[in-house]
């Protein structure tokens, strides 16, 4: 996938993280991600998959220990929410990812996410509430942020289809004036 290696690329020379969000079937992501790690020339000593340890090779950590990453970086995590979207689990990925290195998240179709109910959900319906009460607020504004921020790719993993590059070469940069006295 020329794509990562291209927003990999970009992520080193500007020293910041790039997102390749890989939507889809979680076996068309998972095969997407393992072709995106190739292609970026991420090794496995610094990988780590945070959900089912199903094809990526790496450390492997269930969503619900994605905690242990904090103080830790890594060339690239790879965040499996198919099963769970944690919010929690999103900040320890992100903080963990190294200036110049990537995470993947694998993800429902963009458009179906925020509605879908997952094993996160079902452990914030509190009886008499059921799954079906909880609003999935946090997918909602995840949705927005993955659309709307500048260096995060979304790629359709099931049609191959490039939906936003993510690429941002040259790197946005707050203009900078002189301070004031």
């Amino acid at each position: 996938m020329e794509l990562a290696a291209r927003l990999r690329s970009e992520a080193q020379r500007a020293d910041e993280r790039r997102v390749l969000v890989l939507t889809g079937t979680p076996s068309a992501t998972r095969d997407a991600a393992g072709d995106a790690l190739d292609a970026a020339g991420v090794s496995s000593e610094n990988l780590t998959v945070v959900g089912p340890a199903d094809r990526l090779p790496g450390e492997h950590l269930d969503t619900v220990h994605a905690g242990e990453l904090l103080g830790r970086t890594r060339s690239a995590v790879v965040l499996d929410c198919h099963e769970a979207c944690r919010p929690n689990a999103v900040g320890a990925a992100v903080g963990a990812v190294d200036g110049g290195g990537l995470l993947l998240v694998l993800a429902p179709p963009l458009a179906d996410w925020p509605d879908r109910r997952d094993a996160f959900d079902e452990r914030l319906a509190v009886p008499p509430a059921t799954v079906e009460d909880v609003a999935g607020q946090f997918r909602t504004r995840l949705v927005e942020t993955l659309r709307a921020h500048p260096g995060i790719a979304v790629v359709d993993a099931d049609s191959g289809t490039i939906e936003r590059s993510g690429l941002t070469d040259p790197a946005p940069r707050v203009p900078r004036g002189r301070p004031a006295p």
